[in-house]
């Protein structure tokens, strides 16, 4: 909305907080301010989200620095960290793997709702990878979180309590009717999930029954028509145990699964 957008500008590039913006509207901005909010207001109606231009985006009430290597963060993917803690209310989790982890933002607000959990991301960018330790670091968890640049899970052996993911899911398709503030500031990495978006799923599921414990838990986030396919997909690799969750818009936006095992 304009007016919350304003509002963001005038309390990111001044001191003035919303009290003061209430109490005090007419108060006077410097001439270097009034030009700020100004560039950043020709960037935001030009498409540009608020979190591009400052560089930075709340995620499960923690702060995360993006780049453009880097997706977004999006209020849905938080059911993942909702979906954990409530799988892992009673037995926490001892090793998380978060695949394609970009700014970190899953691993990481997983790492700070588990404080004895150790976690692995993995992501074929390397300027991702480097934002994601920075984000660890930002918020006190650089000691448990390691992060390695990489294709997918290929160098990946060890055993996981909680594998977790949001990878590409766009189909090729689909990726030129995205809105201007996703096609243009998104990168198609993090997008781009091949001809009918399922390209990740294909890939992974079939590989991570191997690097999940017997009694553990893989979370991935899914596009909103996806439900029928990815539970097929789960179902031909051999996981016993399926369920998809419903994010607060009424979309399928989590597929659980888990390997069934006594």
């Amino acid at each position: 909305m304009p007016d919350l957008d304003a509002r963001f500008m005038i309390e990111e590039r001044t001191c003035y907080t919303l009290s003061d913006i209430i109490a005090a509207p007419d108060s006077m901005l410097s001439q270097e301010q009034y030009d700020t909010i100004q560039a950043d207001a020709h960037k935001r109606i030009g498409g540009m989200p608020l979190s591009r231009i400052y560089g930075m985006r709340e995620f499960w009430g923690l702060p995360f620095e993006i780049t453009p290597d880097t997706l977004d963060p999006r209020p849905d993917t938080e059911l993942i960290i909702e979906l954990a803690l409530k799988r892992f209310k009673d037995s926490p989790p001892k090793t998380i793997l978060d695949i394609g982890t970009g700014s970190g933002c899953i691993l990481i607000a997983l790492l700070s709702e588990f404080p004895d959990a150790i976690g692995l991301g993995v992501d074929i960018s390397f300027g991702a990878i480097s934002t994601a330790r920075c984000n660890a670091k930002r918020n006190n968890i650089g000691s448990r979180a390691g992060f390695i640049c990489g294709s997918w899970i290929e160098s990946i052996a060890a055993g996981f309590d909680l594998i977790v993911s949001n990878p590409p899911y766009i189909a090729d398709s689909v990726i030129p009717t995205l809105s201007p503030e996703v096609q243009n500031h998104d990168p198609i990495l993090a997008l781009d999930g091949g001809e009918d978006g399922l390209n990740p799923y294909k890939t992974l599921f079939p590989k991570i029954k191997n690097i999940l414990n017997p009694s553990g838990t893989a979370l991935f986030e899914i596009g909103f028509d996806q439900e029928e396919n990815v539970m097929r997909l789960a179902e031909d690799s051999g996981f016993a145990l399926r369920t998809v969750h419903i994010d607060y818009a009424g979309n399928p936006r989590v597929v659980d699964i888990s390997r069934g095992d006594k």
